[in-house]
Parts: C-alpha cells; sequence; structure tokens
C-alpha cells in the first residue's frame, strides 16, 4: 500500500484536514473520527499516535469540529482545513480528487480511459482543458491514437464531470434561456388561459383513408389531427425539456406490469382512455409517474391535457363555470375548467381526487352515469365532446398519505381504476440513468444503482421517510452541484420526512451503500 511522506506537523495537518474535508464531502457530514484516522493510518505517512495528535491540535486551533453522538463515537462535524489542497492527495486510492491550478494543462488521465500517451496525444491536438474537450465531438478526437468512437464519447462525457460546476450550469441556463426565446419568438413569459381558448381538439386521423393504420393509435387511443391547438401537450413541456434543452423526443415513461392483468400501466392507462366509457382513477405514491404518464400519452396522440389540484379550498364554480359581469355590463356565463373540457374534447385530470367538493363530484358522477353535464348556472345540458376524458389521480391510503382518504364505494365503481407501483431497480436505475445523463453525463450509472438501493429500502421501513423516484431526481442535482452521493441522499431524505420521522435513522442504511 502507497503512503503519502510527511516532513512536519504542519505538513500533517495540512494533508489531514483536506483529507478530513474530502470525506467530510463525501459522507455528507458528520464524518466518524475513526473513519478518518483508518484513512489516513493507511495512506499518509504517520502513525496512530500522530493522526490522533494531529486531530486534538486541530480541535483546539479550530480546524475540527467534534461532537460525540448517542452511540457514544465521535463524529467530526466541521472542517476549515489548512492551506491549499495538497497535489498529492490525488494520488490515494478511492478518493476522486481533482486538483488543478489555471496556468497548468489538465490532468486528462482523471478520465477512466485515458493513459500517459492518449493525454499527451490530446494535448498535442489542441484539447488544453477540460472545456474544451467536452466541447468537442466523437469525430473530432477519432485521429488521436488507439482512440475508438466509443472511448471518444467516455472521454466527452467525462471531461463535463471535471468542468466547475457553476461555469456548467451558467452554460447550460444561457442554451435554455435563448432556446426560449427562439422557440416563442422572444417572448419571455408565455401566458395562455386555457378559459379564453374556445377550439375543438383535432378529430382522429383514423377519419382520414390515406393514412396509415399504425399511425392512426397508440397503444389503442386513437391518435387526432394536429391542429396547432396552443394548449395541446408539446415536447417542450417536458421537465427534462426544461432542465436539459433535450432536443426531439420526450423520454417514454417507464411502466410496471399490473397485477393479475398481463398489461403494465402504460398499455392499460391507453387501452382505458381509449374505450372513454368510464372515469379512469389512477393510484399509486408521489413519484410513480402517474401524471408524467398521462402527459406523455396525450404528447402521441395530439391532444389537450388540463390539470387541476384539488384541495378544500376548492368551489364548484371553479369546475363548473360562474356568472360574471363582461365590460358592456352584461351578465354573461364564463366556463369552468370542467365545462370547457366537455365542450371542446379536453382530458380533464384531478390530481388529490379524493378531496374534491361534493358539489363537483356529483358533476363528474352524472358524466360518468348519464355522459350530460347539467349547468344549473348557465342552463346548458352539455353532452360532451367524445375525446373529452376524466381523470382522477391520488395516492393510497397507506401510513405515508394518513391523510389521504379513500373513496367510498360509489364513487369507486364510478371509476376504472389502475395502481402504479415504483419501478423495478433495473428500469428505475435505466430511468434516472437516461434522464440524468442525456446531455452529459452527471452521475455515474453505478451510483445510481446505490441511490436506488437506498431509495428500496425506504419505501420497505414503516418508519423512515419514504424515498420516491422524483427526489432521487432531485438528489442527482444536488450530485451534479457538488454534493456527494450521501450527502445528497440524506439531504432529500430529510426533505421527505414527515414530523413524526427522524431522517438520521436511514443513515445506518447509507453507510452500508
Amino acid at each position: 500500500m502507497s503512503e503519502i511522506e510527511t516532513d512536519a506537523s504542519s505538513d500533517g495537518q495540512r494533508l489531514l484536514s483536506h483529507l478530513a474535508e474530502h470525506l467530510f464531502h463525501e459522507m455528507g457530514g458528520a464524518l466518524p473520527v475513526e473513519t478518518l484516522h483508518l484513512r489516513a493510518t493507511d495512506h499518509l505517512d504517520i502513525d496512530v499516535e500522530e493522526v490522533q495528535q494531529l486531530t486534538e491540535d486541530g480541535v483546539a486551533d479550530g480546524i475540527y469540529q467534534i461532537e460525540r453522538g448517542d452511540d457514544n463515537a465521535q463524529r467530526i462535524t466541521g472542517v476549515e482545513p489548512v492551506g491549499s489542497p495538497p497535489d498529492v492527495l490525488e494520488a490515494i486510492p478511492g478518493l476522486d480528487i481533482d486538483i488543478e491550478t489555471d496556468d497548468e494543462p489538465a490532468d486528462f488521465t482523471q478520465i477512466d480511459v485515458v493513459e500517459e500517451s492518449m493525454a499527451t496525444s490530446l494535448h498535442d491536438a489542441g484539447f488544453d482543458s477540460y472545456g474544451a474537450l467536452h466541447a468537442a465531438t466523437p469525430d473530432d478526437l477519432l485521429d488521436v491514437p488507439t482512440m475508438t468512437q466509443s472511448k471518444a464519447q467516455i472521454v466527452i462525457d467525462q471531461a463535463g464531470q471535471h468542468i466547475p460546476t457553476e461555469k456548467m450550469l451558467a452554460s447550460e441556463a444561457l442554451e435554455c434561456y435563448q432556446n426560449h426565446l427562439d422557440e416563442y419568438d422572444g417572448q419571455h413569459a408565455v401566458v395562455q388561459d386555457i378559459l379564453e381558448v374556445s377550439q375543438d381538439v383535432g378529430d382522429p386521423l383514423a377519419l382520414d383513408p390515406t393514412v396509415s393504420s399504425d399511425e392512426t393509435h397508440y397503444k389503442g387511443l386513437l391518435v387526432l389531427e394536429d391542429t396547432g391547438h396552443p394548449n395541446q401537450v408539446r415536447a417542450n413541456e417536458f421537465p427534462q425539456h426544461e432542465q436539459h434543452c433535450n432536443d426531439g423526443e420526450p423520454i417514454p415513461p417507464k411502466a410496471t406490469d399490473i397485477d393479475h392483468i398481463g398489461l403494465d400501466t402504460l398499455e392499460a392507462t391507453a387501452q382505458k382512455l381509449a374505450r372513454g366509457n368510464m372515469g379512469l382513477r389512477l393510484v399509486g405514491p408521489h413519484g410513480s409517474g402517474k401524471n408524467y404518464l398521462l402527459r406523455y400519452l396525450h404528447y402521441k396522440t395530439n391532444r389537450v391535457l388540463v390539470s387541476v389540484d384539488a384541495d378544500s379550498s376548492m368551489l364548484a364554480q371553479d369546475m363548473l363555470g360562474v356568472s360574471t359581469v363582461n365590460e358592456n355590463r352584461v351578465v354573461v356565463f364564463r366556463d369552468g375548467v370542467l365545462t370547457k373540457a366537455m365542450k371542446h374534447g379536453y382530458t380533464i385530470v384531478i390530481n388529490e381526487g379524493n378531496v374534491v367538493p361534493q358539489g363537483v363530484m356529483m358533476a363528474l358522477q352524472k358524466i360518468l352515469n348519464q355522459n350530460v353535464l347539467t349547468v344549473k348556472e348557465s342552463g346548458e345540458e352539455i353532452v360532451p365532446h367524445p375525446a373529452a376524458r376524466v381523470v382522477i389521480t391520488m395516492n393510497p391510503p397507506t401510513r405515508e398519505y394518513r391523510d389521504s382518504e379513500p373513496f367510498n364505494a360509489a364513487t369507486r365503481d364510478r371509476f376504472q381504476t389502475i395502481y402504479f407501483d415504483y419501478l423495478d431497480d433495473d428500469d428505475e436505475i435505466a430511468l434516472l440513468d437516461q434522464m440524468a445523463n442525456a446531455n452529459r453525463l452527471r452521475v455515474k450509472r453505478d451510483d445510481i444503482g446505490r441511490m436506488v438501493e437506498f431509495a428500496d429500502a425506504t419505501r420497505e421501513n414503516d418508519t423512515w421517510p419514504t424515498v420516491s423516484t422524483r427526489k432521487l431526481e432531485h438528489a442527482i442535482d444536488w450530485i451534479d452541484e457538488g454534493a456527494s452521493v450521501r450527502g445528497a441522499l440524506k439531504h432529500v431524505t430529510k426533505a421527505s420526512a414527515e414530523p413524526h420521522q427522524n431522517p438520521a435513522d436511514t443513515h445506518g442504511k447509507l453507510e452500508d451503500i
């Protein structure tokens, strides 16, 4: 085992404090003193007694803040390292430390597939910084000896991880900003009042005999003509487009198999929407992909989706409309989102459907029972547009959602129900990898696997905060911004905790991963 020599106590404290700072970051805080001592004696040319003395001196000098936990073990809760990071720390196995100065070329051997000879060739080819390397295309690198297409892609991806986070984020934010202005002809905010739009969705493509039958439906749900409706679901409305300016098709949702049925959630949702003979209820934990899947189906079939979050303050008139006085002081009826959807063929999605007010629920039930919506305020009786659909989403009435009341039996009978669960590990890893690393490598796939392993453990433990797929996306953002895997998971676990839960209960599992 290689050791790094130290010549004086000051050099030893400098090395130890920077090693402690890195391990503290890696652990996401609360670094056991024992862990620091073990790593220091393994890799630094100092013995146990000297490490202990340096630690005690560092506490006295304010370099280390140490607290004793309930288990009587000492943990470092803060580090103020001495001086600049020593270059020799890069030689410690297992530490992802990259120390560079602005006046020297980048050390490309930090990239997995780059050895000394290839690093020299890259510099000879004019690539002197990680930024220049990350901006290259694979074809730009193929003239470098021993470089292949696959190696070139790895080099470009990993180069992005060595660019300071603030520079990368600023560059991506500027690109997204400019793309928004280009897409909306220079407009900054784009405001569309769906209640002011009185335009039907398009007719089914299947009505046109010249269209191939394969193009007329998506998993059984009819594809409508793209009429340019201003509220039609578009690719730029998907989260990964907004965050990473991803060109092309939105990422398809990962689906889970439905017990006893033989269909997955994507197929079943499309087919229930295709039937249209009942309301549809999607039940699953937050972050399990209910709304993303719905939006994707509507994108693929050129439909309009109107999403409403129900709560105790919702009024029937919000959904059914209200009489108001116009600019000519004439009383007119203004549609609500439900009446507008039924008239023009939209899908209305009511989130947290179990808290919908009774007046709105009665109107929904009449639509589902009799295929008619009666609006007393306007005197209208509306036979819905044949493309109109009613969907309710809700969390399951489990421990985690104890405030989520179940529907009564009469209401449940009026809705077809599809249950969503978290993805299988391989699918969840693949989805997060695809979403996180579409344009550049933000987190390694192996690290995503560790994160999913931890999330699984939280979902199976009734006393721990539950980390959903969405929370793992948040954790990846924190990692991209400089957090360690453990630190990011600790943070999102804390953010997920209910008042009766202690996020620190999960830290033992984090040590295991």
